[in-house]
C-alpha cells in the first residue's frame, strides 16, 4: 500500500521546511514496524530524490521495512540498492545497520550476502550472530548454522535458539535440539517465559519423530497459542499420527483456548484426507462455512485435495468451481485428483480450461496427467503429454516425469523403449525407476541376463532401493528359479535393515 495523496503533501512539505532527518526518521520508523511497511521505503525515496539528509537510523529502518517485504519479488531489489547507498555515504561501518543489513539478508535468504556483511564487523553482538545463523538456516545451510551456533563469542538469546531450531530440525539432529531444550529450561527458569521459543522446541520435536518428548513438552506449557495447537496437529499428522491429529483439532475446538486459523485447518484436513475419512471431512468442511475462515485459497484447496483422496471428486470440483480465485495449486490439486481417481478424461478436460483461462501449467500438473496416462494403459497420450513439456511449455522433464514415460512403456511390454528412456535419462536411476522396470518384468516376464543386471545395481548399492523393491526382485528371481539370487537379495535387505510395510486398504463404513 503506497501514502495517501494527503500524506504524501505533508513528507513533501517537511522536505522543503527542513533539513533534519529526525521527523521523517520517526515516520519511516513507525511504518516499517505496521502493516503497511512499503510507505516507509516511499518516504524513503523522496528524501533520496529530494537529496534530503539522512542518517544511519534511516537506513536502519528502512532495512527492517525491506526485510519485511522480502517475500515479495518487486520489492526484493530495494534492500540491494539500500544496501549499494549505504556504502556510498559511509554508513555501513555502523553496527546498527550492519545488523539490519543482515536481517535483510536473513529473511532474503541470501547467505553468502549475509556471510560477507558479519565479516565485515569488528565485534559483533547477540543480533549479528542471530541473524547469521537464521540465514544459515533459512538458506539449507543446516550445519554451518549450527557451527556457527557453536561459535559464537556472546551468550545467544532466546530470538538466536529460535533461528537454530530449524537447523537442528532439517539435520534431524535430535541430541543437539534436546541439548537447546535442556539450555532454555536452565537460562530461562522453565517453559512459559517466551511461547514463541517453546513452540519452536515443540515443532523441532514432532519433525525430529520424538513425538513422546513433544507431547510431554506441550503438557508443561504454561501458554500456548493457536501456533502451539497447530504445530501439535500437523506433528501428528506429519509422523503419521492421522487419528490423533483430528482428536488434538477436536481437544481445539472443545478447549476453547484459542481458535483454529489456517494452517491449523490445513494441517487436519491433510490427516483426514491421510485417512479417507469423508464424514470427518464434511464435519470440517461444514466448521468452514459457519466459521469466518471461509473456503477460498489455501483452504479452498486443501479441501479438494481432502475430497480428491477420500474419492469424492463430485464434491471436490464442486468447491473447485466455487473458488473466487483458481491459483494454479487449484488446478494442480484439482487435475491430480481427477488422475488418482481415474478420471483421466475429465483431467485432459481441466487441463484444456486451465490453459483458456491463462494459467501456465508447472511440472506438478504434468506429472499428474503422466500419472493417469499411465495408469490407464493409455502409452501414446504419455508420450504426446511428455513431449509437449518441453517442445511446446518449455519445463524440463525431471526424473519423476521420466519415471511415468517407462512405467507406461513397461506396462506396455515394451521393454526395450523402457531401457532406451532409462539410458537417456539427464539425471541418475533410482529406486522408483528401478521398481518401474521390474514392475513390468514382473508382469511380462523378463529377460534372465535384465534381472541379473539389476540385481547387480542393487546389491552393489549404486540404487537405494525401499522394502517394495527388494521383494520384488527377490519374487522375480524366485519366479525364475534363480533362488540363490533371490536368497541373496533377501540376505542384503536383512543386512541394511530395510523393512517392508505390509500393504493394506480400507474404506469408510
Amino acid at each position: 500500500m503506497l501514502l495517501h495523496r494527503l500524506e504524501l503533501g505533508q513528507v513533501q512539505a517537511h522536505l522543503t521546511k527542513s533539513l533534519k532527518p529526525n521527523l521523517l526518521n520517526s515516520h519511516i520508523g513507525a511504518l516499517s514496524r505496521s502493516k503497511t511497511p512499503a510507505k516507509a521505503i516511499q518516504i524513503y525515496s523522496l528524501m533520496v530524490h529530494s537529496s534530503f539528509p539522512h542518517d544511519h537510523f534511516t537506513y536502519t529502518f528502512v532495512l527492517k521495512a525491506c526485510s519485511l517485504l522480502a517475500h515479495h519479488h518487486r520489492h526484493r531489489p530495494l534492500g540491494h540498492q539500500v544496501h549499494a547507498r549505504l556504502l556510498k555515504s559511509g554508513h555501513h561501518s555502523d553496527l546498527f545497520v550492519q545488523n539490519a543489513l543482515l536481517s535483510f539478508y536473513s529473511a532474503d535468504a541470501d547467505a553468502d550476502a549475509a556471510r560477507r556483511v558479519f565479516s565485515g564487523i569488528a565485534d559483533p553482538d547477540v543480533v549479528s550472530w542471530t541473524s547469521l545463523v537464521s540465514a544459515l538456516a533459512r538458506n539449507g545451510c543446516d550445519v554451518e548454522a549450527v557451527n556457527a551456533f557453536a561459535g559464537m563469542g556472546v551468550r545467544p538469546n532466546a530470538m538466536t535458539l529460535v533461528s537454530l531450531l530449524p537447523a537442528c530440525s532439517a539435520l534431524k539432529a535430535l541430541d543437539i535440539g534436546k541439548s537447546v531444550h535442556g539450555f532454555c529450561f536452565r537460562s530461562f527458569r522453565g517453559h512459559g517465559s517466551n511461547v514463541i521459543l517453546d513452540n519452536a522446541i515443540l515443532d523441532m520435536y514432532y519433525k525430529c519423530g520424538d513425538i513422546v518428548s513433544a507431547q510431554t513438552l506441550f503438557g508443561e506449557m504454561p501458554r500456548r497459542d493457536v501456533v502451539s495447537w497447530t504445530t501439535m496437529v500437523s506433528g501428528f499428522a506429519r509422523n503419521g499420527s492421522y487419528k490423533e491429529a483430528i482428536f488434538a483439532f477436536c481437544e481445539v475446538l472443545l478447549d476453547g483456548e484459542v481458535e483454529p486459523n489456517e494452517a491449523t485447518i490445513v494441517s487436519v484436513l491433510g490427516a483426514i484426507a491421510s485417512l479417507g475419512s469423508l464424514s470427518l471431512g464434511k464435519l470440517v468442511h461444514c466448521y468452514l462455512l459457519r466459521s469466518q475462515l471461509g473456503v477460498d485459497g489455501i483452504l479452498g484447496n486443501a479441501l479438494i485435495n481432502m475430497y480428491t483422496k477420500c474419492g469424492d471428486v463430485g464434491l471436490a470440483f464442486k468447491v473447485f468451481r466455487e473458488l473466487s480465485y483458481k491459483d494454479l495449486v487449484s488446478w494442480c490439486t484439482v487435475i491430480g485428483g481427477m488422475a488418482i481417481n481415474g478420471r483421466v478424461k475429465h483431467a485432459l478436460q481441466l487441463f484444456s480450461l486451465m490453459l483458456q483461462y491463462g494459467a501456465q501449467p508447472d511440472g506438478i500438473v504434468f506429472l499428474a496427467l503422466l500419472s493417469s496416462f499411465c495408469h490407464a494403459g493409455l502409452v501414446d497420450h504419455t508420450l504426446e503429454i511428455f513431449d509437449a513439456m518441453s517442445k511446446v511449455y518449455g519445463i524440463t522433464p525431471q526424473k519423476e516425469h521420466y519415471t511415468c514415460v517407462i512405467d507406461a512403456y513397461g506396462r506396455a511390454g515394451k521393454f526395450k523403449l523402457a531401457e532406451d528412456i532409462v539410458r537417456e535419462m539427464p539425471s541418475e536411476r533410482d529406486r522408483h525407476v528401478l521398481g518401474a522396470l521390474l514392475s513390468a518384468y514382473k508382469v511380462h516376464g523378463g529377460d534372465e541376463a535384465k534381472c541379473e543386471h539389476l540385481k547387480e545395481l542393487l546389491l552393489g548399492g549404486e540404487v537405494g532401493a525401499g522394502g517394495v523393491t527388494y521383494a520384488l526382485l527377490s519374487n522375480l528371481l524366485a519366479d525364475a528359479g534363480r533362488w540363490e539370487g533371490a536368497n541373496a537379495v533377501r540376505d542384503q535387505m536383512a543386512a541394511r535393515m530395510v523393512i517392508k510395510t505390509a500393504a493394506c486398504s480400507w474404506i469408510q463404513v
